[in-house]
């Protein structure tokens, strides 16, 4: 009865969506249950196409395998919509009835709302405000009240835990980073919600009993949208050029470049703690020197071979992570997986 979830190690924008996406494809799961709201984008390169999905799970790339909206999402109807007709999955789409549709009144509310764009960083899709509004207990709408998204409505809670009982297989995508959990995060500089594999699970509608493996997606770097604490900013114009440019460090939803600063081990050692991480992955190892053109292993040279020497050491913090997919590009399967 196993349950993967994919988590983010530092402030979001890890690369969880195109890790998910490979697991998807690659190990067949028959569900990926995307949890959070629009605010985070999640990129996927697949089929010489690039897909920056707001709303469906990256999983979409494997045909056999069904998307899942929770009853903790958080869907702007249109472009959910205008995503599923973009992936021609249509056939393939459950939306929880108590999922919930932000309106244009919360997205204005929330883009008016000067603290929160400027002072925190909010990317102004309104899912805060709709967040304030739902613990509020104020008349909100929900999936079920969408005409549009009629078909599509399931109750997931109890469509997964028929599906664990019958031995099928879940991946639950998160999204963004334990810097942003607003238990565990930066605050005030953090999203509107948990950001933690236990939260994620409660946003699907299922316990913990069923976990089998959490994958920690870490950069070697880390990033930010907003504002908020980041270790050692990198300021060099020439530097943060090329992580804007090869390293594509540029909001798939704000459309900000994104600030660069130096890896936070201790950041990383609250991760795997807070959420159980069994597995590691490394993104965009391909930025650091001696990353460039490693297909395996062995390959890897300088900067990028003492990172993943490094990351390896994480492996000694309980529940002893071991490292497991390093990616080093853009591409679905530009991955080594050292899962075998």
């Amino acid at each position: 009865m196993p349950v993967d979830i994919v988590v983010g190690g530092q402030a979001g924008d890890e690369g969880k969506g195109k890790i998910s996406a490979y697991l998807a494809y690659k190990n067949d799961f028959d569900y990926c249950v995307k949890v959070g709201g629009p605010n985070a984008g999640h990129t996927v390169f697949f089929e010489d196409k690039i897909f920056a999905l707001k709303n469906i799970p990256a999983g979409f790339v494997n045909k056999k395998t069904k998307l899942v909206l929770g009853p903790g999402t958080y869907i702007i109807s249109d472009w959910l919509l205008k995503e599923i007709k973009e992936t021609n999955t249509e056939s393939r789409i459950i939306i929880d009835p108590n999922a919930v549709i932000i309106e244009p009144r919360q997205m204005q509310a929330e883009r008016s709302n000067k603290r929160m764009m400027k002072s925190i960083g909010s990317v102004g899709t309104g899912l805060g405000e709709a967040v304030r509004e739902r613990i509020d207990r104020k008349k909100i709408k929900f999936a079920k009240n969408e005409p549009r998204l009629k078909k599509f409505i399931k109750d997931v809670p109890s469509l997964l835990n028929k599906a664990l009982a019958k031995n099928r297989k879940i991946l639950l995508e998160g999204t963004q980073g334990i810097k942003l959990s607003l238990l565990h995060g930066e605050y005030p500089f953090v999203t509107s919600r948990d950001t933690s594999a236990s939260t994620f699970l409660a946003e699907t509608g299922l316990g913990p009993k069923y976990v089998r493996d959490i994958y920690a997606i870490f950069k070697p770097y880390t990033t930010r949208t907003g504002p908020g604490p980041i270790r050692n900013e990198i300021k060099n114009k020439e530097s943060l050029r090329d992580h804007h440019t090869k390293g594509r460090e540029i909001g798939s939803v704000s459309g900000r470049f994104r600030r660069i600063g130096a890896f936070e081990k201790e950041t990383a050692i609250k991760t795997i703690c807070i959420n159980s991480a069994t597995k590691l992955v490394i993104t965009h190892i391909d930025i650091l020197n001696g990353g460039q053109n490693a297909k395996k292993l062995k390959d890897f040279k300088g900067k990028a071979k003492q990172f993943i020497t490094r990351m390896n050491t994480l492996s000694k913090i309980y529940p002893y992570p071991k490292l497991s997919i390093i990616s080093y590009g853009p591409g679905l399967f530009d991955v080594i997986d050292l899962r075998r």
